[in-house]
């Protein structure tokens, strides 16, 4: 086995199958390198995420993005090309979401990509002619070079022995928790008729969502998609899932005055790393050997947008070390 890793298998491993991780992996296959994706979670997007329950479907991560830089604007315009995004308004200000849901959205960066799912990268190795990747169970594959791009905390773990520079940069990063509650109904909940999310700036509940309402759902989706805020959230981190869940629903019965029908389901996703409220925000995403570097939101800030410039920042610093442009 040894001598089989003296020759990496690939010219660069990603740790994540998010926004950040998918940019990055289209751009070095862009230049021909062979790209390997290793992702713990089922399905690729990272929190721009999808649910489907009991014939509900939730957008119970990111619920909409936005594009301001060139790089952004023109991978969307692909998208919106292709019905992978479409328009949307939220408080009167032009958005886009995923269409019909937002994993469409990551589906399509994902496309052609070698991308192996719940696989959870917990040890890396340095050697002087590659890096050994290995889970749980044991090696996993070898690369050349790799990005990753988990959340920062996870990030700050994986790297802390063999990169303690790059460690010490994600440990900079600051998240807010959010619990994320999720509602099917047989018939309509009795909601005000808007065609964007309700949003609150104050209290417990920071975003309501009818998925019927969301451009290209289904109009009979009868599910509804509560956000508590931050501080909320973290009040009740460690609340078992169920009682989050009726607590964020009769907080939102008592907000708009309403009584809602009986659910057919009912559950509720904790995001212990949702929203960077202080990221890191270095100059040097690379380790000095040039082998290893970092991306992600927590980079640049809490959009889908940055975590894709992050990217495409950290793989073109990672070519010009190593010469690969």
């Amino acid at each position: 086995m040894s001598s089989n890793l003296s020759i990496p298998k690939y010219d660069l491993v990603i740790i994540g199958a998010g926004i950040a991780g998918l940019a990055a992996a289209r751009a070095a296959k862009g230049l021909g390198l062979s790209v390997k994706i290793f992702d713990k979670g089922q399905r690729i997007g990272g929190r721009a995420a999808t649910r489907r329950a009991d014939g509900f479907t939730f957008t119970h991560g990111a619920q909409f993005l936005t594009a301001h830089s060139v790089e952004f604007r023109n991978i969307c315009q692909a998208a919106l090309r292709e019905g992978a995004l479409t328009n949307w308004r939220i408080r009167g200000k032009a958005a886009l979401v995923g269409c019909p849901t937002m994993r469409d959205f990551s589906v399509f960066l994902g496309r052609d990509l070698d991308v192996s799912q719940s696989v959870e990268i917990t040890r890396i190795k340095m050697t002087e002619n590659c890096l050994l990747f290995f889970d749980a169970k044991g090696f996993v594959a070898s690369g050349q070079r790799t990005i990753i791009t988990p959340p920062a905390p996870q990030t700050a773990a994986l790297l802390r022995q063999i990169t303690p520079t790059l460690a010490q940069t994600a440990d900079g990063a600051v998240y807010a928790p959010c619990w994320t509650a999720m509602f099917g109904f047989d018939e309509a909940p009795p909601l005000p008729r808007t065609q964007e999310p309700l949003q609150f700036d104050d209290g417990p509940i920071a975003l309501a969502n009818y998925e019927a309402n969301r451009p290209g759902s289904d109009s009979t989706n009868f599910a509804l998609t509560i956000q508590a805020s931050a501080k909320w959230s973290s009040l009740n981190l460690e609340d078992t899932s169920e009682r989050a869940a009726s607590a964020l629903l009769y907080e939102l019965s008592n907000l708009l005055g309403l009584q809602m029908p009986p659910t057919a389901h009912q559950s509720c996703h904790r995001w212990r790393y949702a929203k960077v409220i202080k990221p890191a925000d270095p100059d040097k995403l690379i380790s000095d050997c040039g082998r290893i570097a970092i991306a992600g939101d927590w980079i640049i800030g809490p959009r889908i947008e940055a975590a894709y410039l992050s990217g495409l920042r950290a793989f073109g610093q990672m070519t010009k070390a190593m010469h690969l442009e």
